[in-house]
């Protein structure tokens, strides 16, 4: 929390199937990483939560006791768990979209182990390195244990494997199912060696060509039509150092996820540390439509120009419609009609109080608790 993170190297071009540790079987899990985390959240007093960046509420020595004590806590709880923390109501999500294939699960694959324990959910799990993978200044030189089953582990629905984002256009078994990504970039990603040599011999610039997180990568393997991303996206990070993209996904991923996709659902992690405003979205492919523009100049080129635009159903559209508590108000529609005259003055449209005046007023009434309903303020984020 805070400190140096291990960085997530993709050895894909030697994945082997490691044997995950040993789990229950029992159907119902608990929520351990929940449990510890809320333990110290709520030892808080409900102000210095809610205002903990707030210089009136929190003095800088408090400020820094409390966060000496979240970051010692919390790097134990990122090696012993996940970076980040699920919450019950995020499990229907992964119900949903079931079957899922995560990449970069971490040594402890605890959100693959959730949702499969707890949910029934089947779910294939990789991570380059089972035994560091995911953890804060795991040992690099820390030998790793390779098992001789290539074909994997598996646990009645839930498959835990070593591999990278290759494994997304190369292994079968991953096809069809909805990508999962839980802070795939903790830091800077590094392509195997074995990957890079190809591109040397191919004579292409590996600066260039190769994306530069573990997360992009991923995309560019990729062929399904659905990802589900847990983390801070752009604009949601409350640290100015990792703004605007956030502390879990690099912005070469970001930028691509909301070009080539559309969010189609986001909410808001339960389970956030005091800096940290983790959301779960998920993410739809958008179909494209060209349109083509002929070249009306007399020149020799006669190409065309091309635009490309992505149809998103009016079902699949987040409304655009988003208000903090403080100015919710002005969502609403009730009020005076206003125009502008030709000095672009405004001016209030005078209503006939002569006609129709009391079902006018009952009208206004079921507008204002129909806006109630659907303007929630501050739910969206």
């Amino acid at each position: 929390m805070g400190k140096n993170k291990k960085r997530k190297q993709d050895n894909s071009a030697n994945e082997q199937a490691a044997t995950p540790p040993c789990h229950s079987s029992t159907k119902h899990i608990s929520n351990p990483l929940e449990k510890a985390q809320q333990s110290f959240l709520k030892s808080l007093p409900a102000d210095t939560r809610l205002h903990f960046f707030s210089p009136k509420h929190v003095t800088p020595h408090q400020r820094a006791e409390i966060w000496e004590n979240q970051a010692d806590l919390g790097e134990k709880l990122v090696n012993k768990y996940a970076w980040a923390t699920p919450d019950a109501r995020l499990l229907k999500i992964f119900q949903h979209f079931s079957p899922i294939v995560e990449v970069g699960c971490g040594s402890n694959a605890y959100w693959a182990r959730w949702m499969h324990d707890y949910g029934d959910v089947d779910v294939i799990a990789f991570d380059v390195s089972l035994e560091s993978g995911g953890k804060i200044n795991a040992k690099d030189n820390k030998k790793k244990k390779k098992s001789k089953d290539s074909g994997g582990t598996k646990m009645g629905g839930l498959t835990i494997r070593q591999g990278g984002p290759t494994v997304l256009s190369h292994d079968p078994d991953t096809r069809d199912r909805t990508l999962f990504l839980c802070y795939p970039d903790e830091e800077e990603y590094k392509e195997s060696d074995s990957e890079d040599e190809e591109d040397r011999y191919n004579g292409n610039d590996i600066n260039d060509s190769k994306p530069k997180s573990m997360a992009a990568a991923c995309l560019e393997h990729f062929t399904g039509s659905t990802i589900i991303h847990v983390g801070e996206l752009f604009g949601d990070t409350l640290g100015l150092d990792q703004s605007p993209w956030g502390r879990s996904s690099s912005c070469e991923f970001q930028e691509r996820l909301a070009a080539e996709y559309h969010c189609i659902l986001k909410m808001k992690s339960q389970n956030n540390w005091l800096h940290v405003r983790d959301t779960l979205s998920v993410w739809k492919r958008s179909e494209t439509c060209a349109m083509v523009y002929e070249n009306d100049s007399d020149g020799e080129d006669e190409s065309a120009e091309e635009d490309h635009y992505k149809y998103i159903p009016p079902e699949e559209q987040l409304p655009f419609d988003v208000a903090a508590p403080c100015v919710a108000h002005l969502l609403s529609s009730s009020g005076p009609d206003v125009k502008l005259d030709q000095c672009g003055k405004t001016d209030e449209v005078k209503k006939d109080v002569d006609v129709q005046q009391k079902p006018a007023k009952k009208k206004q009434k079921k507008n204002n608790e129909r806006n109630q309903d659907d303007v929630i303020p501050g739910s969206v984020w």
